[in-house]
């Protein structure tokens, strides 16, 4: 038996309530052209934070010297038709003060409010289930 993947999310929240997801690319492995949460998966030589943080620098220009990631809670996905092994996930937030960041990963970034997050039908599995279930 294999151990569970473990995933970090980090959730970019803006000012006025709006949280970004990123756009993912027609030809990502996982969620081709749907709305994710920015984050990835943990190395086998790394902790949840050194990965957060290096997801992070992945995937964003966001500089990380400035964020105050915050721990929001930890879950566990079991594995469904979007993705066929348990994973474990570690939420966490930082306030960012605006959109103006560059996207290496993905086709880009989107904001939404919670609510309207809640009401789209193009987000991944894991996506969908941290906005419906967890927060």
């Amino acid at each position: 038996m294999s151990e569970i993947q473990k995933f970090t999310l980090i959730l970019f929240k803006l000012p006025d309530g709006r949280i970004a997801l990123q756009r993912r690319t027609q030809d990502a492995p996982y969620g081709a052209g749907l709305l994710g949460i920015f984050g990835g998966w943990v190395e086998a030589n790394e902790t949840v934070d050194e990965c957060l943080l290096r997801e992070i620098k992945e995937e964003t220009s966001l500089n990380i010297a400035v964020l105050k990631p915050r721990l929001i809670t930890d879950f566990i996905i079991k594995s469904s038709d979007d993705f066929d092994q348990d994973r474990h996930f570690y939420l966490y937030e930082t306030l960012i003060d605006n959109m103006n960041f560059e996207v290496y990963e993905g086709d880009g970034a989107e904001a939404f409010t919670p609510d309207e997050i809640k009401r789209r039908n193009d987000l991944t599995g894991s996506a969908q289930y941290t906005f419906n279930e967890i927060l």
